[in-house]
């Protein structure tokens, strides 16, 4: 089995495991379990327990970062069977950015769980606090980026530097995947982006 594959398959058990069990129960041997896949073979893959669960982070944030940016930009032009087109407003743009987001959480709920299970465990385990701070940098830098992409899409200016901005739509899509995670009621969710969208508009520069 090619390295890559026995990494994808492992990171993908160890979300499962993480969401159904916590981080504590997360053992090699139970995710080795989970993919089965013989515990002699995990070390093919990663040097050790800390390295997957850095991988998580970062495979958690990718995931999270390409369904929030995907609505906000143009496809890759040579794909020419995606169909894109710009919406009149940049209220309907960031909304669909914050809508993709909520489609992710609801086709993955427990990689959704495992992020946030993950986030509490390193923050209050001695030596892997810098999980928990490397999780919401990433998530801070993601929603930032987001923001200034909707902007120069639809020729906006910021009143308020989106660096400033991006801790209240973390806050916001905390909220809804935990609404979510806990109800499975997306009209909860819905109504938490459609006040986030409200409360950005708020942000931008009146036009001349």
């Amino acid at each position: 089995m090619p390295v890559d594959v026995r990494r994808d398959l492992l990171v993908r058990a160890a979300f499962r495991v993480i969401a159904d069990h916590g981080v504590e129960a997360a053992t090699t041997r139970r995710i080795c379990a989970e993919a089965d896949m013989s515990l002699a073979s995990f070390h093919y893959a990663f040097e050790s327990r800390d390295e997957l669960l850095a991988e998580l982070v970062a495979r958690g944030t990718s995931d999270e970062q390409a369904s929030i940016i995907a609505p906000l930009a143009p496809p890759d032009p040579t794909d020419v069977d995606t169909e894109w087109k710009l919406p009149d407003d940049i209220a309907t743009l960031i909304k669909a950015g914050l809508m993709s987001y909520l489609e992710s959480v609801v086709a993955d709920p427990k990689r959704e769980a495992a992020m946030i299970t993950l986030a509490q465990y390193a923050r209050r385990t001695e030596g892997l606090e810098h999980f928990a701070t490397r999780l919401y940098t990433r998530y801070y830098e993601i929603a930032q980026t987001s923001l200034e992409v909707a902007a120069t899409a639809m020729g906006a200016t910021w009143s308020t530097d989106p660096e400033y901005l991006a801790p209240l739509v973390v806050a916001a899509t905390d909220g809804l995947t935990l609404a979510y995670l806990n109800t499975g009621d997306r009209v909860i969710a819905e109504r938490i982006i459609d006040a986030t969208v409200a409360a950005l508009l708020g942000h931008l520069k009146d036009e001349p």
